[in-house]
């Protein structure tokens, strides 16, 4: 057992945190007569757990509510992944951005004729699930997802017919294309949206914007791209 002074040098912390730690009921010394606290080597693991869970951004209110380290650092985990994704997104804008959108794969596409696309539609909150009614259907080696801006929709489709009575049916329309390749899977589609529209000399027509989505073989990840309707 050791004074909080010895404790202070073997864990960086101060004093007063080591004592907040101690209010908050987290470590429980022991107290001698005199009111001097000692630490056992428990406590001091402890406060050194605290203080490393508090470096990788966990509050003290999640350290005191939850059920155990491991429920921590998992949760914690998944909070990181997310906010690694989204930086990665602000460097693809970064990035394009510095080059003028030189870096940005893009290519025109002319079609004679309209495409006729089944599926499902959801609500833009729900367009995961949409996918999911979808893919026990899916028998092509492409897929469109499209969005119906004025219902405030989306489709989830395919060229082949559907089976569900509720299924939907559009029509993307003939003309010509500005198609951009989507590089960092789904949560990258709405920079590569903005960076098309960022594009000098782009005019876009009234007709339907969508997504195709090109299916891996073997396990492979799935081809994006976005599809611009443009005179």
């Amino acid at each position: 057992m050791i004074q909080i002074g010895k404790v202070v040098h073997l864990t960086g912390l101060s004093t007063k945190a080591i004592k907040w730690y101690e209010a908050k009921g987290l470590v429980q010394p022991t107290r001698l007569d005199n009111q001097y606290r000692l630490y056992g080597m428990e406590e001091i693991r402890r406060l050194n757990e605290i203080k490393l869970l508090r470096q990788m951004g966990i509050s003290l209110e999640q350290i005191q509510t939850a059920g155990s380290v491991s429920e921590l650092l998992d949760s914690r985990l998944d909070e990181v992944q997310r906010e690694i994704e989204a930086l990665r997104q602000v460097e693809q804008q970064i990035k394009w951005m510095q080059t003028g959108g030189d870096s940005m794969k893009v290519r025109y596409e002319m079609w004679d004729r309209p495409k006729i696309v089944n599926g499902y539609v959801s609500e833009l909150t729900t367009i995961p699930f949409v996918w999911e009614k979808l893919q026990p259907e899916l028998t092509t080696d492409e897929s469109y997802g499209v969005c119906l801006a004025k219902e405030e929709a989306y489709l989830a489709g395919m060229t082949e017919p559907v089976k569900g009575r509720d299924s939907r049916q559009v029509e993307l329309s003939a003309g010509r294309y500005l198609v951009a390749t989507v590089e960092g899977g789904i949560p990258a589609i709405p920079t590569t949206y903005n960076q098309v529209l960022a594009l000098p000399d782009v005019t876009l027509r009234d007709a339907l914007d969508f997504e195709r989505y090109i299916h891996g073989q073997d396990g492979a990840d799935d081809l994006i791209e976005i599809w611009l309707p443009v005179q």
